[in-house]
């Protein structure tokens, strides 16, 4: 099952699971493949999607950390969209109101967009775009 999840095989992995224990996929797995469904890919999906993301690598073993990226134009009161590019050229809407929330482990990060094999950090940040800065910050929760 741990060599279908390091590679993105999801569903490899849930079946493994099933086969393995005899026992249906606990919801945490099965929330943790479906964060990464493309119908998850919409402005304002991501809190729940970077939720289920956390408590799937924090039930596997790891320490993710969830990051909460801004944009916000210079005076401060107004947001701005973030979009991000697709692996296809396209870009995606991450959000239309400045805000996106994902999830960072061991260098890399996952959202909706990357899949789940996420994206080395800096090619993550490389795809995004917004007509201000985007901040990043640790946060908690998302």
């Amino acid at each position: 099952m741990l060599a279908h999840l390091a590679r993105g095989e999801l569903a490899e992995a849930i079946h493994a699971y099933e086969v393995a224990t005899g026992l249906k996929a606990p919801l945490w797995l099965t929330g943790f493949k479906a964060a990464f469904d493309a119908s998850k890919q919409v402005p304002g999906a991501c809190q729940g999607v970077a939720r289920s993301i956390h408590t799937g690598f924090t039930r596997l073993g790891g320490k993710p950390e969830y990051v909460e990226l801004t944009a916000q134009v210079a005076d401060k009161r107004a947001y701005v969209e973030i979009v991000f590019r697709l692996a296809n050229g396209k870009d995606a809407h991450v959000s239309k109101a400045g805000l996106h929330v994902l999830v960072r482990m061991n260098g890399r990060g996952y959202d909706a967009y990357t899949g789940a094999a996420g994206l080395p950090w800096a090619d993550y940040m490389s795809r995004l775009a917004a007509l201000a800065p985007i901040a990043e910050k640790a946060v908690e929760s998302p």
